[in-house]
């Protein structure tokens, strides 16, 4: 490999943040499960929460979406199946959908 191509990998190789412990200290966003309830046009969901950090958050309904690969490779959500997903501080009655399962999970 010749020197340019070295000074570039060095230089991006600085550049580059660690973006997991970014991810993980989120404050303005809670962590969910929940049952999908109904499905509506575009890829948004009736979820009843089942589990949440905040107490009052558990047994509302909450109006979700697919985010990121979910809508990328198009997973198919149908009603009965669990999801994990989160909600944003600042919009308590929806949720960003990201994973799915039809076995509830067990914590």
């Amino acid at each position: 490999m010749g020197k340019v191509q070295e000074h570039k990998r060095a230089q991006k190789s600085k550049r580059q943040v660690d973006a997991t412990s970014q991810k993980t200290n989120r404050l303005d966003r809670f962590e969910i499960t929940g049952l999908v309830e109904e499905c509506l046009p575009n890829t948004m969901f009736r979820i009843r929460v089942t589990e949440c950090e905040l107490a009052p958050m558990i047994d509302r309904v909450l109006l979700g979406t697919l985010i990121g690969r979910m809508r990328l490779y198009r997973i198919r959500v149908m009603p009965g199946d669990y999801i994990k997903g989160y909600v944003s501080k600042y919009d308590l009655n929806k949720c960003k959908i990201t994973y799915r399962s039809t076995k509830k999970f067990s914590q």
